[in-house]
């Protein structure tokens, strides 16, 4: 199994760097997480993350019904590329056993991963549950908000941006060091509420 998740791993991370997807340093590692060998464990995993999530939700500011429902239209029209790629994602996820939770936010479904990386696609946030805190949804979330500024573009400007010097701060603890400090990712934390 552990090795399906690597394979898998590596394909997503491949198919992030033609497309240029948004990914965030800090969520970025070379290391795949233990996968667990008991059920007992695994389950235990997905009960924290569901108890995460949850109380990270209920901090978050609710949007109005209207708001959810124009949001919505506009995650159906003029954000499709990366709300087709989020559904792609969440079904290969899913599909190696990378998925241990999803829940709803608002206009947004976060799903909580084994994965070693997080990514914001359209009304899809992708958050490993190693580091699932309020902070790290609000930066995803903040990343919605740019496609619904940017649309179908979004994937072009804040998406390889994001993606490259993600791939940056792999390689340098300075790039790393200032990550959030520069655009996109602290247009992210404005838009969602992180900073």
């Amino acid at each position: 199994m552990q090795t399906r998740l690597i394979e898998a791993t590596v394909v997503l991370a491949v198919l992030f760097a033609l497309l240029g997807l948004p990914v965030s340093a800090q969520q970025t590692s070379l290391e795949t997480p233990a996968m667990e060998v008991s059920e007992g464990a695994r389950a235990q995993r997905e009960a924290r993350a569901v108890e995460r999530l949850a109380s990270i939700v209920q901090r978050i500011e609710p949007i109005s019904k209207e708001t959810q429902w124009r949001r919505s239209l506009a995650q159906a029209t003029f954000c499709l590329p990366q709300n087709v790629l989020g559904i792609l994602t969440y079904a290969v996820a899913q599909a190696i056993g990378g998925v241990l939770h999803a829940g709803r936010m608002n206009e947004v479904t976060v799903v909580v991963t084994r994965l070693p990386f997080g990514v914001s696609l359209g009304r899809y946030l992708f958050v490993p549950d190693v580091v699932l805190t309020e902070r790290a949804v609000r930066h995803e979330y903040g990343h919605t908000m740019q496609g619904y500024r940017h649309g179908p573009f979004y994937l072009l400007l804040e998406g390889v941006t994001s993606f490259a010097m993600a791939t940056a701060a792999l390689f340098s603890p300075a790039i790393a060091d200032g990550y959030y400090d520069r655009w996109p990712e602290n247009e992210a934390d404005t838009l969602g509420g992180a900073r």
